[in-house]
């Protein structure tokens, strides 16, 4: 289906809103998602739709997010396909992320409060629902690991033997982990400030899941300096060091994975391939022991 096939099913489906659109302005689309931007008299709208059945899901973690208290973008309705938010590019008091973000030690001290209660909200959440959230480490099979080690032409490794013969252990060790909400897709595009820095939250839900909170910590922390990596840490507290360990492990594992997906293997997965290379095996056997 084109784009623009696309977009008339996305304005058809914000008339069920009830809301009379004076223009309608075609942001982008990817995967079956359509962005739009409605203006109505004095006030402008953002339209996701989903004409993916697969990424409606997101409209589920919208609802699960505002029954748990967390913040996000303003909501004013919700259809099977669609979600009609606010326009943060019209808001007062708020803004979207920019590159800058990553350094300030402001923004990353507001960001580590909203993690903070995201992962506090996730662990009470997960005790009672089971909603189907995706887990990046799910990836780490058998078949997978096997898929890496052809991919990368890494068979001679000694690694390998180990994950092989200890497997169900390493799998178990990985699995145990207490787990809540992962945000899993943190970059600045992704962000909302408010214009005095004193809050910050992310939005756009499509990866959105569940995990050891170490793997949104780490996440995050990989794109902000140091300063502000500094300012996000001391903000969101104390850190499991049995946790962040065994995920560092973890990541290891399941972002090669996704690396060997790639049609060209990325810059960043050749550094996790040098670290498989480089004491990946006594870490294996010291998290086992």
């Amino acid at each position: 289906m084109n784009d623009e096939k696309i977009f008339l099913k996305a304005e058809k489906e914000f008339k069920k809103f009830g809301i009379t659109a004076d223009s309608f302005e075609k942001i982008r689309e990817k995967e079956g998602i359509a962005l739009l931007r409605i203006k109505s008299g004095k006030r402008s709208f953002i339209l996701k739709y989903f004409d993916n059945a697969d990424f409606r899901r997101e409209i589920r973690i919208y609802e699960i997010l505002e029954e748990t208290g967390i913040e996000t973008v303003e909501i004013f309705g919700k259809t099977k396909k669609a979600i009609l938010m606010e326009d943060i590019s019209e808001s007062k008091t708020l803004r979207l992320g920019k590159k800058e973000d990553l350094s300030d030690p402001l923004v990353a001290k507001a960001l580590a409060k909203w993690y903070k209660k995201l992962h506090s909200a996730g662990y009470v959440y997960l005790k009672t629902h089971s909603e189907p959230f995706c887990s990046e480490n799910s990836v780490i099979t058998r078949e997978n690991l096997a898929f890496i080690k052809e991919r990368t032409k890494t068979e001679n490794l000694p690694v390998w033997k180990t994950i092989n013969d200890k497997f169900p252990l390493i799998k178990n060790e990985i699995e145990s982990m207490k787990k809540t909400f992962n945000y899993n897709d943190f970059y600045f595009t992704n962000l909302v400030v408010s214009k005095d820095k004193s809050k910050a939250f992310m939005f756009d839900y499509n990866l959105f899941g569940k995990g050891p909170a170490y793997s949104d910590v780490n996440n995050v922390c990989w794109s902000l300096s140091e300063e502000a990596k500094k300012a996000f840490l001391d903000e969101y507290g104390k850190i499991d060091e049995h946790e962040k360990f065994v995920q560092e492990i973890a990541m290891v594992l399941s972002s090669l994975f996704f690396a060997c997906k790639r049609e060209e293997f990325p810059d960043w997965g050749m550094e996790l391939l040098e670290e498989l290379k480089t004491g990946f095996d006594e870490k294996l056997k010291k998290m086992l022991d």
